[in-house]
């Protein structure tokens, strides 16, 4: 009976590890952001964590927010204000993600707790990652237009083209990688590019049960057949209002430019071209990296703020002030307890 127990948790030791999630090589490596450093390290041997490392106190201290247990035992935790006893322990789930040369994107899980879990959509394109970007339909150009052929009769060929406009399905966007379950936003857009013009959809959270139709979108002369329902961190989104056919409250385009959106090298899929969430840096992506990087910054002294008041030619009498206190014993031994503390201002003055 024992060996039989024992056999089975063997089995099971092997299902676990065997469906660890293995982090792509775009993502592996430190990254930072304005106030915080996240690191992604494969780990075989165990469920993969998300390090956070916080820019504290207007960013002189960096705080060991987010890390495995094992970190303690390569790196002991200082204990502080800043820093609690134990980290939080993130663990990565679930990486759904699609590669080209020059790209990652997709999403992935973050596990918090038992009941907490939130679902991180993100973009990588030449080491800079982004929260929210637009991946091209494909079913939209599935149905090309066929156009009658003016070919002669030895020649059946017919003229094939494809349509001119492209929707971009977008994803709902996260406040990042977080250390504790955040809230799923309420909207999300999808684009319709044609030409010089940019259509902003609105899709909107909705508790219907998710469709593949797609839908007119009508302004003015402008007709397009765009999707019904978006689906984007296993919520559903609508540009409907219950079983209506046509979007609702469709706006005027804007000037599409695209010099405003960078897109990956084949073009599937794009981002606004602003500032990157995360910043990859170059040749670190080790434990002993970060912990340099950690160590050089909490090393670091903040200057001395500027004097109360600051110093000015006003004479102090300082020679009867001299006067005035020489022979009284107890001030000066409050004289003597103050050069601890520095010069007096009669002495900054010489």
């Amino acid at each position: 009976m024992k060996k039989s127990f024992l056999i089975f948790l063997i089995i099971l030791f092997q299902l676990f590890f065997s469906f660890a999630e293995s982090i792509p090589n775009k993502l592996l490596g430190i990254w930072e952001a304005k106030d915080r450093y996240v690191f992604f390290e494969q780990n075989d041997q165990e469920q993969p964590e998300l390090v956070v490392v916080l820019k504290t106190y207007y960013g002189w201290y960096l705080n060991r927010a987010a890390e495995p247990a094992d970190y303690n035992e390569k790196e002991a935790r200082v204990r502080n204000t800043a820093n609690a006893r134990n980290a939080e322990h993130i663990y990565i789930q679930n990486i759904n993600v699609k590669e080209t040369p020059n790209s990652l994107y997709g999403s992935l899980d973050l596990s918090f707790s038992r009941w907490q879990k939130n679902t991180v959509p993100f973009l990588i394109i030449d080491d800079k990652l982004y929260l929210s970007y637009f991946e091209k339909d494909s079913r939209v150009r599935e149905t090309p237009e066929i156009q009658e052929s003016t070919a002669t009769e030895e020649s059946l060929e017919v003229q094939v083209t494809s349509p001119e406009w492209t929707f971009y399905r977008g994803v709902a966007p996260s406040q990042g990688f977080m250390i504790s379950q955040q809230s799923l936003s309420e909207n999300i857009t999808g684009y319709i590019i044609d030409g010089n013009k940019l259509y902003d959809v609105r899709y909107w959270r909705t508790d219907m049960d998710y469709s593949t139709d797609y839908i007119t979108f009508t302004y003015n002369e402008d007709s397009y057949q765009i999707p019904k329902h978006l689906q984007s961190c296993g919520t559903n989104y609508s540009c409907v209002s219950g079983r209506s056919k046509k979007v609702r409250n469709t706006v005027k385009p804007f000037e599409y430019k695209v010099e405003n959106f960078i897109f990956n090298d084949d073009a599937s899929v794009f981002t606004k071209n602003e500032e990157p969430y995360l910043k990859q840096l170059a040749d670190k992506d080790t434990f002993e990296e970060l912990i340099k990087i950690i160590k050089e910054a909490n090393s670091r002294r903040k200057p001395d703020p500027p004097a109360l008041f600051p110093e000015s030619d006003l004479d102090w009498h300082w020679d009867l002030i001299d006067q005035l206190e020489s022979g009284n014993l107890i001030i000066q031994e409050i004289r003597e307890r103050q050069k601890n503390f520095g010069p007096r201002g009669k002495d900054r003055n010489k």
